[in-house]
């Protein structure tokens, strides 16, 4: 609710005095508040970016995206606008630029292959959540003649050797590759 709808200030100053008139507006008061609300959500619901709950379930349908189970909000929104705003890159640059949206500036690693027609991104561990829709983008952007290897970017002995032994000893090995480390203690 941006605007407290305030009937009374509406009438001119000679008619504010009058009793009935006053309980009028005050009775309706409730119902053109509600009406001013609905009002405010069907404008804000035109644009991804201001959209609620329900104006994000349309543009899902509109855009054939279903939501994750522990999606928040403003991913989802996310997920959109990267759908909504997919152009085809004829560049590089564009192609990082889109590539640094999702996952952000050091979430990837770009090579590219061109006598043999591939290209490989690989996806650091803390931006894995948007994986699906990293392969979902370069499917529809790269052309069709280019093989396309997209993984996880694993953690290797580069990324382990900060740490101490005893701090690596109180990880499985399963998180020790699959999961995000930090190396605060």
């Amino acid at each position: 609710m941006i605007r407290n709808v305030d009937l009374i200030s509406y009438l001119p100053q000679y008619l504010r005095g009058y009793r009935e008139i006053r309980e009028a507006l005050q009775a309706q008061q409730p119902e053109v508040q509600r009406l001013e609300d609905l009002t405010e959500d069907i404008m804000n619901n035109q644009f991804i970016l201001s959209s609620n709950e329900p104006g994000v379930r349309k543009f899902e349908h509109m855009l054939g995206m279903a939501a994750l189970d522990d999606d928040l909000l403003e991913n989802r929104k996310f997920r959109m606008l990267s759908l909504w705003n997919n152009a085809i890159p004829y560049t590089m640059a564009v192609l990082h630029k889109k590539l640094a949206t999702l996952c952000g500036e050091d979430g990837y690693k770009l090579e590219i292959f061109p006598a043999e027609y591939r290209i490989a991104v690989r996806i650091a561990l803390k931006s894995k959540k948007n994986f699906k829709m990293v392969q979902e983008m370069l499917c529809d952007v790269l052309p069709a003649n280019l093989l396309l290897d997209v993984s996880l970017l694993y953690n290797q002995h580069a990324t382990l050797s900060e740490f101490t032994h005893r701090k690596l000893s109180s990880y499985t090995y399963d998180q020790l590759r699959n999961e995000v480390l930090t190396n605060g203690d």
